[in-house]
């Protein structure tokens, strides 16, 4: 018999203490130093993926400095290989080496190498671990220069406990929060309308309407404001371009032939690689949609038209279905005093009428967007 680690059991206690840990600095700091009993490595990351930005946070540092990965997030992810080329938000789970995504030339005449010079790593293999289509977080292990790289022995165990990692997270989130967790929707538009990418909940609130029309309905809002997809109402926003934004690969399809040396015959070298990124990146655009919850935050979107705090009070008991009489009743005020705070209230809100009062405040005046016909060819 071999005298080397049971590695089907390291993996197994592994698998344990994701599980078990109370929050993910513990799950980490177990779970790695468990995973030098299979494979020697001189450090690690654990980076959360945000859900409703696609943006990459700060997370536990194992073996290396909190100070470089603010570092990373801040200016240096946006020249990751891992980020711009694989693994994208739309290749999940799948585990690769650096050595994979980017040769030591392309590497050596990036910027990223200018970070890899500040940390104490090298060789680096790495996931973008999701449960189902929904990317949870970026998991990698690090070895430093004079060593070797890592193997596909090394890649298997953290194929296999990577996805425990993610949901592992995802379990811990939906204990806490149960009862407050609501999808977004995330689309990546070129300056033309098209869209470069859809995550699966925007597919599912766009059915069969045509991304495009997503594009148009942001443009006539100015980037905010309320739609109608089917029979759901929802928010309608623009978020902007970060360093540690995991979809600027999809804005930036040429941006790392531009950042690891490759330009086009007529380029101008006076402008930098980072400028013509930026540059490509402000024509396109990240469209937010998060579904509209008629029934909560109902003061917060009343007091938005400018409602003084007795205005609100009343129009929130006409939201509630309370009839002037009744809301006569309640503030025990005259029933001409509710009729007279209604005729300000529709004045403010731009309403004429009750029903249209309450479509407003709950965006259902929205307009809807067309849907793709079938056996229509566009």
């Amino acid at each position: 018999m071999s005298g080397g680690p049971d590695v089907e059991g390291v993996l197994l206690r592994m698998i344990e203490l994701a599980y078990a840990a109370p929050d993910d600095d513990a799950m980490i700091g177990a779970v790695f130093e468990t995973m030098r009993q299979v494979i020697p490595f001189s450090s690690g990351i654990f980076m959360p993926v945000n859900q409703a930005t696609m943006e990459l946070q700060a997370g536990p540092c194992f073996d290396c400095c909190p100070a470089d990965m603010a570092r990373y997030l801040a200016h240096y992810a946006a020249m990751d290989p891992f980020v711009l080329r694989q693994p994208g938000p739309t290749k999940l789970n799948r585990n690769l080496l650096l050595s994979d995504v980017v040769s030591p030339a392309e590497l050596a005449q990036s910027e990223f190498s200018d970070f890899l010079e500040q940390v104490p790593y090298f060789h680096a293999t790495g996931m973008l671990a999701g449960v189902g289509q929904q990317p949870v977080a970026v998991v990698s292990i690090h070895r430093r220069r004079h060593k070797h790289d890592f193997n596909v022995a090394d890649k298997g165990v953290l194929d296999c406990i990577g996805q425990h990692l993610a949901r592992a997270v995802v379990l811990r989130r939906l204990a806490s929060h149960s009862l407050s967790r609501t999808e977004t929707g995330l689309a990546v538009f070129d300056p033309g309308g098209h869209a470069l990418y859809l995550n699966a909940p925007a597919r599912r609130f766009l059915g069969t309407t045509p991304p495009g029309a997503l594009a148009a309905a942001a443009a006539r809002h100015g980037g905010e404001g309320v739609i109608q997809l089917g029979s759901q109402a929802f928010r309608l926003g623009r978020l902007p371009w970060s360093a540690a934004s995991l979809l600027r690969r999809f804005a930036c399809a040429d941006a790392a032939a531009d950042i690891f040396g490759w330009r086009p015959p007529d380029a101008d070298p006076a402008v930098t690689s980072a400028a013509r990124a930026t540059a490509r990146q402000a024509g396109s655009s990240i469209i937010v949609l998060r579904p509209l919850l008629p029934r909560t935050d109902l003061q917060h979107r009343l007091t938005r038209y400018g409602l003084s705090p007795r205005q609100c009070e009343i129009a929130g008991w006409a939201l509630r279905g309370r009839t002037n009489g009744e809301i006569a009743q309640e503030l025990n005020i005259g029933e001409q005093t509710v009729r007279d705070h209604f005729q300000e209230i529709y004045a403010r809100i731009g309403a004429h009428s009750r029903n249209e009062m309450v479509a407003r405040v709950l965006g259902m005046l929205a307009s809807p967007l067309p849907t793709s016909k079938r056996g229509q060819h566009t």
